[in-house]
């Protein structure tokens, strides 16, 4: 699991993660033994939680509003890098140049940012091993997009490396590939 901390800090203080899990997940044990009054009071100004009043009289329940669930969506994202998008602007260009397409820029940008994260292939690593995927992969590197991530359903949004043809490829060829990588 990924947290960026610098967007974590931008209204959060420390527990304030957990807590806010805990009230996505209604786990009201939890949530007696450790909110306070003041985190309430906290959330509540960021607009992060709503009182919900439930069936039983007097109680209310605590939910996550829309803010909170895009905010914890946020923090788990890792931060775009400069070298992403060299890395992309690279790949974009050659791709014109040899006549194929690009598919969604903003989409590629964030597969590229999610793969480097989450495999630790980096800089010239990675386009050297795009390069290797393309010499034995003709058929399935017609659009940039895809090599990246190509979900199995239409329901898959989330990036994974198990989608991702380059990642498959690495798997594969890692020996190989490792003895010809940069260390930085």
């Amino acid at each position: 699991m990924y947290i960026n901390l610098k967007q974590t800090q931008k209204y959060l203080i420390r527990g304030d993660l957990e807590l806010l899990t805990a009230i996505k997940q209604v786990d009201t044990e939890y949530l007696n033994k450790e909110l306070t009054e003041t985190d309430l009071s906290r959330f509540e100004a960021l607009e992060f939680i709503e009182r919900v009043k439930t069936p039983k009289k007097g109680q209310t329940s605590l939910r996550l509003t829309k803010k909170a669930k895009n905010y914890l969506n946020e923090i788990s994202e890792a931060e775009t890098l400069p070298e992403d998008e060299t890395i992309f602007n690279w790949l974009k260009d050659y791709y014109l140049k040899a006549g194929k397409e690009i598919g969604n820029g903003a989409k590629t940008k964030r597969h590229i940012r999610d793969f480097r994260v989450k495999s630790g292939v980096e800089k010239n690593n990675l386009i050297n091993l795009v390069l290797d995927f393309l010499r034995e992969n003709e058929e399935r590197s017609k659009q940039l997009e895809y090599i990246f991530y190509y979900p199995k359903t239409a329901f898959d949004t989330k990036f994974t490396l198990d989608g991702s043809w380059l990642w498959n490829h690495f798997e594969k060829n890692r020996e190989r590939l490792e003895k010809t990588f940069e260390q930085y």
